[in-house]
């Protein structure tokens, strides 16, 4: 991986594949679309105790946490909001609020 930060290769990467142009609604689609599918993931593997599908296979539960990841990236990216940055101010914030 290169110095730049993940949300940069996230979407760099997306435009590579063609996916430069989305816009927002259609970024927040792909997230529900894809949490449905991560949620079938995990129903299926710690619910319904199905075997795990294989870590190479493209449903698998790491590639469909990925996927939700992906379109989160690409939809702050087009906000203007850096994640990274956004994730761990909100670390703070609930470090404070929920402090025992």
């Amino acid at each position: 991986m290169s110095d730049k930060n993940l949300q940069k290769i996230v979407v760099d990467a997306r435009k590579s594949w063609g996916f430069a142009e989305e816009d927002y609604m259609l970024l927040v689609c792909g997230i529900a679309s894809e949490l449905g599918e991560l949620a079938n993931a995990v129903r299926a593997q710690y619910v319904y105790n199905k075997p795990a599908i294989p870590e190479d296979d493209k449903s698998s539960l790491k590639h469909e946490m990925a996927d939700v990841l992906i379109y989160l990236y690409a939809l702050a990216e087009k906000c203007g909001v850096d994640l990274d940055s956004a994730v761990l101010s909100k670390i703070e914030i609930n470090n404070k609020r929920f402090k025992k």
